[in-house]
């Protein structure tokens, strides 16, 4: 599947997830009920190619986890590894959505980040995994990444952002502005 596709698709899920569950955007509700009503929607518009999943951490047996360098944790976070060396540290993840093949790592097409616009946590965290996932440094073989900004609360009408990420690096960035993509 192309990155053409995916866009179309993720970007029909997320506009029923808004027709049919605005509440959740209204409400300010936890971002793991969003990522959860994204992802029922998502199995609608990928069918039944791919298993959709939600903070799913296993890569075929073994525990999804990315390799992070003490430094890079301490500048991305709020509470910083008590370490004086600069060593490279596994951290045990839990992608919000990923679409895949349970038990095939060949299968990887989509991992999605969610952020709603209130929240007090950095997406700079969400951004630096997104890269890890879909780098060819590791097994864990990610073909396409992409973060959803969804705006809640006072901003809860204003279309949410979706960038895209490839081979490591952001290769595309949505904002709908009006029912058009500006891009």
């Amino acid at each position: 599947m192309e990155l053409y596709q995916i866009k179309r698709r993720l970007s029909l899920a997320i506009e029923v997830l808004r027709l049919n569950d605005n509440y959740l955007l209204i409400n300010d509700v936890n971002e793991r009920s969003i990522s959860h009503k994204l992802a029922t929607y998502m199995e609608q518009t990928f069918g039944k190619t791919f298993d959709i999943d939600c903070e799913y951490n296993r890569n075929i047996g073994d525990i999804k986890k990315i390799s992070i360098l003490k430094s890079k944790w301490d500048e991305l976070n709020n509470y910083p590894m008590i370490t004086e060396d600069e060593i490279l540290c596994e951290k045990k993840v839990f992608p919000d959505i990923i679409v895949h093949k349970r038990g095939k790592s060949d299968k990887n097409l989509l991992i999605i980040e969610v952020k709603k616009s209130t929240s007090t946590v950095s997406e700079d965290y969400d951004i630096e995994k997104l890269k890890y996932y879909t780098s060819s440094t590791n097994d864990l073989n990610y073909k396409f990444g992409a973060f959803i900004k969804f705006y809640t609360a006072k901003e809860r009408y204003k279309s949410p952002e979706i960038r895209y990420f490839c081979d490591g690096k952001e290769v595309h960035k949505e904002i709908r502005v009006q029912g058009n993509y500006r891009i």
